[in-house]
């Protein structure tokens, strides 16, 4: 099952490449929301509604795609609710993992993925 949505804002501090941290919310964010995250619709042709993700699972951001290593048990109904989560890339899975994140691999040679106004956010449930 794959769902898409397509990005519609990028926060001034949204991406921190640095910590390899990026906030997703849905178009519903208030302003001091939108200037840490970046802000995706989810496509009509597949609703947020019947959203799945788990550990194996991936997204594609920019061609590249990553495979989630830690999906935290918010992950879903946050999504549903609010098309919120926290990507961690390139960062070890911490003792006490974040509820509302997903922590992808930490391939160091594979890069952060680049964030674009109009570009899809594919979310393939294996």
């Amino acid at each position: 099952m794959k769902w898409i949505s397509t990005i519609k804002g990028i926060g001034k501090k949204a991406v921190d490449t640095k910590d390899g941290m990026v906030i997703l919310f849905g178009v519903g964010a208030d302003k001091d929301l939108a200037d840490v995250s970046v802000i995706q619709k989810f496509n009509t042709s597949t609703p947020v509604s019947s959203f799945v993700f788990k550990k194996g699972d991936t997204v594609t951001i920019d061609g590249q795609t990553y495979v989630a290593n830690y999906v935290g048990p918010m992950v879903a109904s946050n999504m549903k609710a609010l098309g919120h989560a926290t990507f961690f890339f390139k960062r070890s899975l911490p003792k006490a993992p974040l509820a509302n994140a997903v922590y992808f691999d930490s391939d160091s040679r594979q890069p952060l993925p680049s964030f674009g106004v109009d570009d899809d956010i594919v979310y393939e449930h294996i």
